[in-house]
């Protein structure tokens, strides 16, 4: 029987969604390579994920390694667990509540998100009782974390008030900000930028800018997003510029990296394309995180195409899908197709819009959070109508705006609407006004 070159959409179909071999899809993933045979043709150049071809023999390789990491997750977390009983039969509930945590934590780290909930919940039930109650806060942050991992919005934000208010009461100024920060980001997720910027101003004025610590730099850098998205760029650059002063104080790549590309966006915001893009270049140039790595390129094509070029930006954007892909980074990979459709948009290619499909095929796919099938549809509809078709694109934009609504993002809804205005479109296909 002749062997046929296996799709990897076809063999990730072929494996059940359980969590015992979430590591098994995750490596299939990693493991596939581009089919050869359309490298050579212009299919190459639209070549995505579900055309890649799957490696069985490559994943059976991988097998021992992979059943040993579930091996390991499994013992921390029985340890954690272990301790955890000891300190019950101790009568020191504070600590059991410590060692559910950490064994939540080992389950979150391997986004096993609903057995994580579930630790964070029964040490929450301990964490309630003594005189001292910071394992409760930070029971209840984690919660949060969880919540908001899981697009609970509500819930999270929920859990992070009481967990700021457990804190605060606790005088546990580390983990009001903490709190502070997580609500700060729930509300940023909704585009609630007001709110956002209230939770972050009280986690500034509960950590100072000395000594240098991460979160200060992250909360700055929270309220530079908050104030950019509000239009008020200078207060942005202000708030940058003073979590950039505390970063370069040894905080790392990591965090410079960080800071470089809230530049890079600020700078965007501003118009200035080049230095956007000498911004998104120094973050390239340090030590990051995969996933961090893959917005930065995703950031970097955006002012090159705006440059004029097109055929540099979808480059960088093909290196961050590989990189997205090889490094699981499956939530960037909707980002990174929408950044291939509008650089092969500005070089002309008439199948653009097969990236666009794409994301949203992966968004379904992987059960990605809402926002991005929103935002898809919101790029989606302005490609179709920079090339002329009104039609099409009133109805991704009418669905985005309905997608922003159901989350309450009120910024992104008021900017489709103002997109279908200008198309002589209106919100809803029964509305007066409604030409396409």
């Amino acid at each position: 029987m002749t062997q046929r070159a296996l799709k990897i959409d076809a063999a990730l179909k072929a494996i059940p969604e359980t969590d015992d071999l979430a590591h098994l899809r995750a490596a299939l993933l990693s493991a596939s390579r581009a089919d050869v045979g359309l490298e050579w043709g212009s299919a190459g150049d639209y070549a995505t994920i579900d055309m890649r071809l799957a490696d069985p023999a490559a994943l059976e390789a991988q097998i021992e390694e992979l059943a040993d990491r579930v091996r390991r997750r499994v013992e921390r977390v029985m340890r954690h667990t272990v301790r955890a009983l000891g300190a019950v039969e101790r009568g020191d509930v504070a600590e059991t509540a410590r060692h559910l945590v950490a064994a939540g934590e080992v389950e979150e780290g391997e986004r096993r998100l609903l057995a994580a909930q579930h630790f964070y919940e029964r040490a929450l039930e301990f964490g309630r009782k003594p005189r001292d109650r910071r394992g409760e806060g930070l029971a209840l942050r984690r919660l949060g974390r969880v919540a908001r991992a899981m697009g609970e919005w509500e819930l999270s934000a929920r859990r992070y008030k009481e967990g700021f208010e457990v804190s605060v009461a606790q005088r546990d100024d580390v983990g009001a900000v903490v709190a502070c920060q997580g609500l700060g980001n729930v509300h940023v997720d909704q585009s609630r930028w007001s709110e956002a910027r209230a939770w972050y101003l009280r986690g500034v004025e509960r950590c100072p800018a000395r000594p240098p610590t991460v979160e200060y730099v992250h909360l700055c850098v929270g309220l530079s997003v908050v104030e950019r998205r509000l239009g008020d760029l200078d207060a942005a650059a202000e708030w940058l510029a003073r979590g950039e002063e505390t970063a370069e104080a040894g905080l790392g790549d990591a965090v410079m990296g960080f800071v470089d590309h809230a530049w890079g966006r600020l700078h965007l915001a501003r118009g200035e394309a080049a230095e956007a893009e000498s911004a998104f270049r120094r973050a390239l140039a340090r030590e990051l995180d995969p996933v961090v790595r893959v917005a930065v390129m995703v950031g970097l094509s955006e002012p090159l195409v705006r440059q004029g070029l097109a055929g540099e930006a979808f480059t960088i954007a093909r290196d961050a899908e590989a990189l997205a892909i090889h490094s699981g980074a499956v939530l960037k990979l909707p980002d990174v197709y929408r950044a291939l459709g509008a650089a092969a948009a500005a070089r002309g290619d008439t199948e653009a819009f097969l990236f666009y499909e794409q994301a949203l095929e992966v968004c379904r796919d992987h059960g990605l959070p809402a926002f991005e099938v929103a935002a898809t549809q919101h790029h989606y509809g302005r490609f179709e109508a920079r090339r002329g078709d009104f039609e099409a694109a009133a109805a991704r934009l009418r669905e985005a705006h309905r997608s922003y609504a159901e989350m309450g993002a009120g910024m992104e809804m008021d900017e489709v609407a103002e997109e279908l205005g200008r198309m002589g479109a209106a919100v809803h296909d029964n509305e007066p006004g409604h030409t396409v």
